[in-house]
């Protein structure tokens, strides 16, 4: 499963599938057990969190940031760049950051290419802001971010004194943020001054239907009661894992979502992979191969290794591979070897573990990183040694900031 998802030739839900078929042909699991993960209270809560997240885009939201974006655009300097960034940073928390560059590049290229501030010299800067605030804040997706980790390492972590709470991954994500944003603001100047943008690298999508003001109400409303069940999760239990799929629900009987769509973005690569990685991540808690690994890993460490120095190696193997590989494959590859490690080590695994699922979203330097990645790059047309200025400082602040902020959580001796 790791070699397929480096290898990334195939969709990850394909890989997952395949490799829960074949633990079901050759006996590992029974043939139940190897398809469980569609039942699981994750993918409950996920799928439909997909949907809704979809719907949310259809309302005047992003219209209305436009509108905002454009009366910005007449002031200047500092203010400028910090309502740029600000705004991607909020679309971040809702939408895919696909999109949201997408939305940011085609605002930006009306910016011209004279003067200090040119659009070409905010793009790569604002890709490190959407890439360190994405699903961060407990707010759309990044609600159900620990669930997506916890479900990486539960096979082989079952306690559930090791399983992260929903406002984990935003607190250790709070000092690479602040350090990053601090960066960008200020770092953009490193940029060099080249070509002008390439309009044609970024995708026209064409404008979803506008629903009506009283659909658009509807929306928030639930959106809004949805995010406040899972917000007090303590209290509403179960309910947290329910509430996207009773959003959902609602949102169809009033006639706002429609049945295909909410069906496709619950049926989408993303769920098939989790359902899958659930299954397999048990088995390989079950089989031992998980401390083969981490034994292996714990040898390359040393003998009592500090705290710290365990933080910095993963986080500086997680930050370079997801500059190279996708975000998910890193996040499946190196969550499964955190949690394999920490066994045989006899370590608390949440802050290795947060580690691993939350800075393989810090793709700035190759295009390889992310679609993201791919969109800043193809329409600022940089050569990735060119700005490195930029990037390589952004890169060393992430390993460094990710690294402390865990040590400070979740040390590893507890």
């Amino acid at each position: 499963m790791m070699i397929m998802f480096v290898w990334g030739k195939f969709p990850f839900g394909l890989i997952t599938m395949t490799c829960c078929l074949m633990l079901a042909i050759t006996g590992v699991v029974d043939l139940q057990s190897a398809f469980t993960g569609f039942g699981n209270k994750i993918v409950v809560l996920i799928a439909p969190m997909l949907a809704l997240s979809g719907v949310l885009t259809k309302t005047s939201l992003v219209s209305r940031v436009s509108d905002l974006m454009e009366y910005m655009k007449n002031s200047h300097g500092s203010l400028l760049i910090i309502s740029i960034f600000a705004v991607a940073a909020l679309l971040a928390q809702f939408i895919p950051s696909t999109a949201v560059l997408t939305i940011m590049v085609v605002f930006l290229s009306t910016l011209g290419d004279t003067g200090e501030i040119t659009s070409n010299r905010l793009i790569l800067p604002m890709l490190g802001i959407t890439s360190s605030w994405k699903f961060r804040t407990p707010l759309g997706m990044g609600a159900t971010w620990f669930a997506v980790i916890n479900a990486m390492y539960a096979g082989i972590l079952p306690d559930e004194k090791y399983a992260l709470t929903m406002f984990d991954p935003f607190l250790f994500s709070i000092i690479p943020m602040i350090a990053l944003t601090v960066f960008c603001v200020f770092g953009w100047r490193l940029m060099p001054k080249s070509s002008k943008i390439d309009k044609n690298a970024v995708k026209q999508k064409k404008q979803e239907a506008t629903l009506t003001h009283t659909q658009e109400m509807i929306v928030y409303i639930v959106f809004a009661v949805t995010m406040l069940a899972m917000i007090l999760n303590r209290w509403t239990g179960n309910l947290m894992y329910l509430a996207p799929g009773i959003a959902v629900v609602v949102l169809i009987y009033v006639g706002i979502l429609k049945v295909q769509d909410a069906v496709k973005s619950m049926t989408a690569d993303m769920i098939w992979m989790i359902a899958g990685v659930l299954v397999v991540a048990d088995a390989l808690g079950k089989s031992g191969a998980g401390e083969l690994i981490g034994n292996v890993l714990l040898n390359m460490l040393g003998e009592n290794p500090s705290s710290f120095y365990v933080m910095l190696l993963f986080s500086a193997v997680t930050v370079i591979m997801t500059n190279f590989l996708s975000n998910t494959a890193t996040q499946a590859v190196l969550v499964p070897i955190a949690a394999s490690v920490a066994l045989v080590g006899g370590w608390d695994p949440r802050g290795i573990i947060l580690i691993a699922g939350m800075a393989n979203m810090y793709d700035i330097a190759f295009p390889s990183g992310s679609g993201e990645a791919a969109v800043a790059f193809a329409a600022g047309g940089y050569n990735p040694m060119k700005v490195l200025k930029f990037s390589f400082p952004y890169m060393v602040i992430t390993i460094l900031t990710c690294a402390i902020s865990a040590n400070l959580m979740f040390p590893i001796y507890g």
